[in-house]
């Protein structure tokens, strides 16, 4: 894996250095983000100082026009853990597709419809205090439920989104191994849908998915995003029913989030959301987050955020879990897990 981004810089070196027919028609582009962050964390049992790459990645992407309206598209997208210095090859969005005017249409490993709700509402997606500790209900949220995976990407995917009619788009997306069968008789789909509207400064999406692997456990989730001049309001809901137990359990999330634009280069933010086991006593949460960015260019921002998690008596979700935050520290059960971070992130 240590040879991932010196493969890269070579490709782009071979590419940028071929005829300009060659590289018009490729379309290619690279791009990425380093996320690293300094954590002071406390798990409501043992506290330490911690660096983390958060979601940092390196990719490719290109297209070529194939004339009719029809254009091919391609992503290759990489993990880079900036942290201890490794990766995990085309661990993220990674697809080919054919786009037009029916709609685009892809194959491969892609963000759900489900999950891309949370990442247009989420204030801090790829920090301590992400939303996915709460809505991501898997082992690494340190949830009682396990099997499902609320803010997924599937492998194996066939994802399908309509054009735009009057700002509202169709998704769909389908897998039928979700957990890389080795028999064509393995019952692993699932399914992954959503219905968006974008006009102006306003969005709106609701999404439904379903795992037949865990029993047909499903999720429905409602997201909201709105921009008034400097502030940017944004909320969500999802109820979520597990059914890979001896009886079925719903389990609700709720909250709101806020930004403001102080000046061009502060903005102040936080979130606040609520997890609900309706049918389990004391195992709910709260969780917490506020912070600022500090912007210095386009490209590179310093992060600051303080975040908690408020855990009932035998609940132990987290500020480190979800997928996002890089290195998810385990939460003593009961207890409040606590962390104050400061974090730099360069895009390009």
């Amino acid at each position: 894996m240590k040879r991932t981004l010196p493969f890269y810089i070579a490709l782009g070196v071979a590419f940028s250095s071929a005829q300009p027919v060659l590289a018009n028609t490729a379309g290619l582009n690279f791009y990425g983000r380093a996320n690293v962050s300094a954590d002071f964390l406390d798990n409501g049992d043992d506290s330490d100082l911690n660096v983390s790459s958060n979601s940092s990645r390196i990719g490719v992407r290109a297209s070529t026009d194939l004339g009719e309206g029809l254009k091919g598209i391609l992503q290759v997208e990489t993990q880079i853990n900036y942290d201890n210095g490794n990766g995990s090859l085309a661990s993220r969005d990674t697809f080919v597709g054919l786009e037009g005017g029916f709609g685009r249409i892809r194959f491969g490993q892609i963000d759900t419809p489900l999950k891309q709700i949370r990442s247009a509402v989420d204030a801090f997606g790829d920090q301590i205090g992400d939303l996915r500790n709460l809505t991501r209900l898997n082992g690494s949220t340190g949830t009682a439920f396990t099997g499902q995976d609320f803010d997924a990407r599937f492998r194996n995917g066939i994802y399908y989104n309509t054009p735009s009619f009057n700002g509202f788009v169709f998704n769909f997306h389908y897998t039928p191994e979700v957990k890389e069968a080795t028999d064509l008789e393995d019952e692993s789909a699932a399914y992954s849908t959503s219905l968006a509207y974008t006009a102006g400064d306003l969005y709106l999406a609701l999404a439904h998915e379903q795992w037949e692997s865990v029993e047909d456990s499903s999720a429905i989730r409602l997201g909201a995003r709105y921009k008034i001049n400097n502030l940017t309001l944004s909320g969500l809901f999802q109820q979520a029913t597990i059914k890979n137990l001896p009886a079925d359990e719903d389990v609700q999330v709720l909250g709101v989030g806020a930004s403001y634009k102080l000046s061009d280069k502060w903005t102040a933010k936080g979130q606040v959301y609520n997890l609900d086991a309706k049918d389990r006593d004391e195992s709910g949460a709260t969780l917490l987050a506020i912070g600022a960015d500090y912007i210095l260019s386009n490209q590179f921002r310093v992060l600051f955020a303080y975040a908690q998690t408020d855990n009932e008596d035998v609940a132990a979700y987290r500020i480190t879990g979800g997928g996002g935050y890089g290195d998810a520290i385990a939460t003593v059960a009961g207890e409040t897990a606590t962390g104050l971070s400061v974090g730099f992130r360069y895009d390009f």
